[in-house]
């Protein structure tokens, strides 16, 4: 395993932070090893997540799950 930091955007909901890392939990052989959320005054948050994972194609797969959380806007390595 090797870690990645992924650039988080979004809508800042409630319970938004709470939804993406149970995304993280439900994924097998992927761990939450750091996060850090910012929160801005036009309603949107910025942060980082970094995690450990196998390979490309189990990045690939986390990004589009994390990507499709409602209120995340963009991901990106």
């Amino acid at each position: 395993q090797y870690p990645v930091t992924l650039h988080v955007v979004g809508h800042d909901d409630i319970g938004i932070v709470n939804n993406i890392t149970s995304v993280l939990n439900k994924e097998k052989n992927v761990m939450l090893r750091g996060i850090s959320i910012q929160s801005s005054e036009d309603g949107l948050f910025a942060g980082t997540l970094t995690v450990m994972i196998d390979d490309q194609h189990q990045l690939a797969q986390l990004i589009k799950k994390i990507s499709a959380v409602k209120g995340v806007k963009n991901v990106a390595r």
